[in-house]
């Protein structure tokens, strides 16, 4: 009970850590920064184009902030104006930032120069955005090798141009440019009523994670509190994803490496758990089960019960394919020392998720933010040493058994507690508002920044991890061997959903 009313009166330390950001921000750079907003976690600031070099300046070298990372960077257009984000972070200070540089282009060329001469600037303190220049020359160099249409799980998400020594790679190229869709329709003045229907495609293998990053976006908009039933419910089914987003990992893996049986016993403890996530929403890829305060419909006894026999079950499977897939001293020997990706390499290039903690890095967003109620749960952030494919595959079975660890607590602590459609979607109506959002998804952080008019979507950003992931990539490659291009590109775990850019 104290506990409970310690949390309704005083702030977090985390959210106090935040507010005295903030207020370094307006005292260090109140002449630069246009607008200094918090979100949570996260620092929304707006900056014009001639103050962005000191801005960045003041961001990285000042101890007090120390913002080392370059997390992503796109183009958006808002109101007929153009603007460059930049959404960065601070791994020592745990906290986020997202810059928005106003440009002032009004014609394809000038943005193209503009945002071209700003790379520059930004290249000055994050080495990372190269990745993010416009690189054609690339395709035209003389180059060994090319592998078009890269297709991940179906999707053509990217191309690679590989200049080869003999059986050894020297550099590599990895062009995305396949992935991007014409428009930007899926979204823009959308209803937020109907964003929710098609919005889990930007992660197709755990679609829970992009409806819950949307819905806790407008929650904290409305600074709405939700029941804790629900918030439990919602961490029960984002955990049973990423349960079967590793699964998926492991069967990719198991098919690169020509272990059928590993692979078919993969397929088969996936299946288990997408019939037990139908069984609670109805669906198996797209679940449209979150809502805006709450969740599609009530967990039943017998639903419950049906989880709590089936964990057991889960648990004895995946053990019995760790066993078969990584007691093998052929596979372990192929996969150890390839692709390694150092902890240094990894922070610097905005790498997160299990990739991260694969390096040596344990961050997890459920358990260095205030992600739903994860703080309630008993659970150990894996990592492992040396970030190589075997310790990537490793984490991803080591984190099944945390998400079975969490799911019992769950299930056995369940609150009683009735559930009640509070809001009418219908109804809601804002002023033009900006709101950002993330989650820890099975792939890495994933977030979404919203401008929302009424109750529509004027633009939105999907900023997940998998991008970052295909810069790593590209870094690491030079001095592989080229028999090992395949393990070491589907031990990262790409998700295309979370790659795909729409074109202005």
């Amino acid at each position: 009970m104290a506990k409970e009313l310690y949390n309704g009166i005083y702030s977090s330390h985390k959210i106090v850590f935040i507010e005295r950001v903030e207020r370094n921000l307006d005292y260090y750079l109140k002449n630069k920064l246009e607008i200094i907003k918090k979100f949570s976690q996260e620092i929304f600031c707006v900056v014009k184009k001639d103050n962005l070099y000191e801005v960045l300046k003041e961001l990285k070298y000042n101890p007090e902030l120390e913002v080392r990372v370059l997390n992503s960077l796109s183009l958006l257009n808002s109101g007929g104006r153009d603007y460059l984000f930049l959404n960065l972070s601070s791994v020592s200070n745990n906290f986020s930032i997202l810059l928005k540089v106003i440009l002032s282009s009004f014609t394809s060329a000038a943005l193209e120069r503009e945002y071209n001469e700003l790379i520059l600037v930004i290249k000055n303190f994050f080495d990372s955005a190269e990745f993010y220049e416009k690189r054609p020359g690339l395709k035209e160099s003389q180059i060994d090798m090319v592998i078009k249409n890269q297709a991940l799980d179906g999707f053509d998400s990217l191309d690679m141009y590989i200049t080869a020594d003999y059986d050894e790679i020297e550099k590599a190229y990895i062009d995305t440019d396949i992935s991007r869709v014409v428009g930007d329709n899926f979204f823009k003045n959308g209803k937020l009523t109907n964003i929710l229907t098609y919005i889990s495609r930007f992660d197709y293998n755990a679609g829970i994670f992009p409806e819950l990053c949307f819905c806790l976006a407008i929650e904290e908009l409305m600074q709405l509190k939700v029941p804790k039933r629900v918030q439990y419910i919602r961490m029960l089914i984002c955990e049973l994803f990423r349960i079967s987003s590793h699964l998926h990992f492991i069967s990719n893996i198991c098919k690169v490496l020509g272990n059928e049986i590993a692979y078919n016993q993969s397929l088969i403890e996936r299946e288990r758990v997408l019939r037990i996530i139908e069984f609670i929403t109805g669906a198996r890829i797209h679940p449209n089960f979150i809502r805006i305060g709450g969740v599609k419909k009530d967990l039943s006894y017998e639903k419950i019960k049906n989880i709590r026999e089936n964990l057991p079950v889960i648990f004895k499977r995946v053990t019995r394919l760790e066993t078969l897939l990584l007691d093998n001293s052929i596979i372990t020997g192929k996969l150890k020392n390839t692709g390694v990706a150092d902890k240094n390499t990894a922070i610097n290039l905005g790498i997160s998720g299990p990739n991260l903690r694969a390096s040596g890095i344990k961050y997890d967003m459920r358990k260095n933010r205030n992600l739903l109620l994860y703080k309630d749960m008993s659970f150990l952030i894996i990592s492992g040493k040396y970030g190589d494919c075997l310790d990537r595959i490793q984490l991803r079975f080591r984190e099944i058994f945390q998400s079975l660890k969490i799911i019992h607590q769950i299930v056995n602590e369940m609150p009683e507690e009735r559930i009640k459609k509070l809001i009418n979607l219908d109804e809601l109506y804002f002023p033009y508002s900006v709101m950002i959002s993330g989650v820890e998804c099975p792939h890495g952080v994933f977030k979404i920044y919203l401008e929302v008019k009424e109750n529509v979507i004027l633009n939105m950003i999907i900023i997940g991890p998998s991008r970052n992931s295909v810069n790593l990539i590209e870094k690491i490659l030079p001095g592989c061997k080229i028999e090992d291009l395949e393990i070491i590109l589907a031990s990262f775990d790409i998700s295309s959903g979370e790659i795909i850019e729409t074109k202005r």
